[in-house]
């Protein structure tokens, strides 16, 4: 499996890999530590007070948050497991998917090899909300390095 250029261009723009290493650092906790047991109507208003509008995919277990810019849709799935946080983006560009992976392969890759960094660790709402924060922060920059990208293909052609 290989990343389309395009999206792999806007990643290291980003600088993904050093910003997810950052994330996962901060919040690499033991597993005693691990905020098991959380309300979704608690996780579903701090994703409100990030200013996104989520909701619950309860057979599957995860939030979803979805986008449309013009022929561009952007899907984040946000997985909260036994208290880590698996994020997945996925994108579609004229309804053709272009990527939708976590951020765990996603780093590997964008060739890095670093088998220790896992998935963020939260033992709390705080936490939790910090870990969304950073996470929304890395899509809105992503988003936007991508747009840019297709944009000037779109022109060029």
């Amino acid at each position: 499996m290989e990343l389309k250029p395009e999206v792999k261009k806007s990643l290291e723009k980003i600088d993904f890999i050093s910003r997810y290493k950052k994330l996962y650092m901060k919040y690499s906790f033991s597993s005693a530590e691990r905020f098991k047991s959380y309300d979704n109507s608690l996780v579903m208003d701090l994703f409100g007070e990030l200013g996104y509008k989520v909701s619950f995919n309860k057979k599957e277990n995860f939030f979803k948050f979805i986008e449309q810019k013009h022929s561009y849709k952007f899907q984040v799935n946000i997985s909260l497991k036994a208290g880590h946080t698996e994020i997945i983006w996925a994108l579609w560009r004229n309804e053709a998917l272009q990527i939708g992976i976590p951020w765990i392969l996603l780093k590997t890759l964008m060739g890095d090899s670093d088998q220790n960094i896992k998935y963020p660790i939260f033992r709390n709402y705080e936490d939790l909300k910090m870990i969304l924060k950073e996470s929304f922060l890395m899509y809105e920059d992503f988003k936007e390095e991508i747009l840019l990208i297709y944009e000037h293909q779109v022109s060029d052609s």
